[in-house]
């Protein structure tokens, strides 16, 4: 095989290369972005869970001062007829002082049960307005990740093709070269690259000049010093 369809062969190769490895990085990006995406949307959810258990907290103990409400009053109406029989001072003064006690002691659970209802509202506000964004985080992310796992199924056929088209190409080079591409393939992300200003874009080793006017000439095979990889000028197209 004469260099130059040699060398337009591995120019081939390093197009396909480029856009194989363009195609897979996108998959990644795919990959984490859905990553990132879901912890996200477990982080809203959890923090609409935790505004919904405080409102609810706050709903329970609302409730439970009510009913402690109700049971100071109607201890309340006991004593305050319980006094009206009374002869004994001492029973007298004892008794008001519980009811003295009932008193203060109702003034701070009503204190206290407004001071909740209050911040109820809040409380509800956040928990609804948690639970919409946490929704509406949900719907999009779902749409994102939908959309994503669809171009990265096109993309898994697009490096199919992609390595089909390359390995017909290798199976047409001489076989010490196929074997190398091969052998770089297995170990690098891309066996034939060009330069730029001077310098192995698979490593950026210096080259020396001679070797990279003979690279944009496109009549010698020239390979990296450094990795060894195959160097080739950027095709017409």
């Amino acid at each position: 095989m004469d260099p130059k369809t040699l060398i337009n062969i591995l120019v081939e190769i390093s197009e396909f290369e480029e856009l194989l490895l363009r195609a897979t990085q996108e998959m990644e990006r795919n990959t984490e972005l859905t990553f990132t995406l879901e912890e996200l949307q477990a982080e809203y959810e959890s923090d609409a869970a935790e505004a919904a258990r405080v409102n609810q907290g706050a709903e329970v103990t609302i409730r439970s001062l009510e009913n402690e409400i109700t049971q100071v009053s109607e201890l309340l109406k006991v004593k305050q007829q319980m006094i009206v029989g009374l002869a004994d001072p001492r029973q007298v003064r004892a008794v008001r002082d519980e009811i003295s006690q009932l008193k203060q002691r109702l003034d701070r659970l009503e204190d206290d049960t407004i001071k909740l209802l209050d911040k109820q509202d809040l409380l509800k506000s956040e928990a609804t307005e948690s639970q919409c964004e946490s929704r509406s985080h949900g719907t999009k992310s779902r749409a994102r990740q939908e959309a994503m796992a669809s171009a990265s199924v096109n993309l898994s056929q697009k490096t199919k093709h992609i390595q089909d088209d390359m390995q017909r190409l290798i199976s047409m080079l001489p076989p010490t070269e196929g074997r190398a591409v091969i052998r770089l393939r297995e170990k690098l992300d891309q066996a034939i690259v060009h330069h730029h200003e001077g310098a192995c874009q698979g490593c950026f080793h210096q080259l020396p000049m001679q070797q990279a006017i003979s690279v944009d000439g496109g009549r010698d095979m020239v390979r990296c010093p450094s990795c060894m990889r195959f160097l080739v000028h950027r095709s017409w197209r």
